[in-house]
């Protein structure tokens, strides 16, 4: 019997023509966007592509998301940036005690900057 993976929330396989294309880019085009010269200039004009597509899809403006690496960097910046822009109304985080190490270790570098965190213990059934 064929396995069925179930872990899609931590990784999930990429659709073979978005493969294709990210192949395509990592042989051909594979210059640094940050980069002046024009391999950077052409990776930078496929990035801008794709960050005015999917702003497309999603209905708002290109600079309005960020690219990430992952699900660690990205948790990292929301609450970081969260609790940045709301610092003046109070410092106090509520969370859940079973929510991922990213999210975890973040709440606790914001408790040693004053922050206030709260824990909510969860029962038999989340």
């Amino acid at each position: 019997m064929k396995p069925i993976y179930l872990d899609h929330a931590a990784s999930t396989p990429v659709h073979p023509e978005v493969a294709k294309v990210m192949y395509n880019i990592m042989i051909e085009e594979y210059g640094n966007a940050s980069s002046v010269h024009q391999f950077g200039r052409s990776a930078k004009k496929i990035i801008n592509g794709a960050r005015d597509s999917i702003a497309g899809f999603l209905g708002c403006a290109p600079d309005e998301w960020i690219f990430t690496s992952g699900g660690t960097e990205s948790d990292n910046l929301a609450l970081f940036g969260a609790a940045a822009a709301t610092a003046e109304k109070g410092k106090h985080i509520i969370t859940t005690a079973v929510e991922h190490h990213a999210v975890l270790h973040t709440c606790g570098e914001l408790e040693r900057k004053g922050y206030s965190i709260t824990y909510l213990p969860v029962d038999s059934t989340g």
